[in-house]
């Protein structure tokens, strides 16, 4: 299937409004390249005490208690991490919500993007490396590896290891991509 299909089928399968009952968002970008979709995905910087400390991610966060949705979450993350601004896009739909395996009262909901022009990326301090990887080369790569003492499915691309709940995400997507 080309990618313009892919994204075509995504348009009809994804759901038309967030869950408001969750306590984070995460911005999904997608663009069209070489006949393939590219999902954006960031490094996290290492910090002590974070169980997400150095994973690749999505870029968002928890809801602020001066946002008044998920939507606006998600662009306040993203913007404050990547200096991407979401705010005037539109988006492509909504996954349901997932549940983080560290923190299993955190419900997540995760918002699809289509950026069709190059962003210019400005990581803060919470991140360290950012990265388009193709979703024909992220299927290709699964497999299942070590990560932080879990025994996991993975997704490697460019020397980064994608796991735990952004994997899931990801599978997520993909299956509703192919189905």
């Amino acid at each position: 299937m080309r990618a313009n299909e892919k994204l075509s089928s995504l348009r009809g399968k994804l759901l038309d409004g967030p869950e408001e009952s969750s306590h984070a968002a995460v911005a999904i970008l997608l663009r069209e390249r070489n006949d393939d979709l590219e999902f954006f995905l960031v490094k996290r910087a290492e910090v002590e005490g974070d169980p997400w400390s150095g994973d690749m991610a999505f870029p968002g966060g928890k809801r602020g208690d001066d946002d008044r949705d998920l939507v606006e979450t998600a662009s306040r993350e993203v913007l404050e991490e990547t200096a991407i601004d979401l705010r005037e896009k539109s988006k492509l739909g909504y996954m349901k919500p997932i549940f983080s395996s560290v923190r299993t009262n955190m419900k997540v909901q995760p918002i699809v993007y289509v950026y069709d022009e190059e962003p210019e990326v400005s990581l803060n301090y919470e991140l360290t490396r950012y990265l388009w990887a193709p979703l024909s080369e992220l299927v290709q790569s699964r497999t299942k590896q070590d990560v932080k003492g879990w025994n996991s499915d993975v997704y490697k691309y460019d020397g980064e290891v994608v796991w735990g709940l952004t994997f899931r995400m990801l599978e997520q997507l993909i299956k509703i991509i192919e189905a």
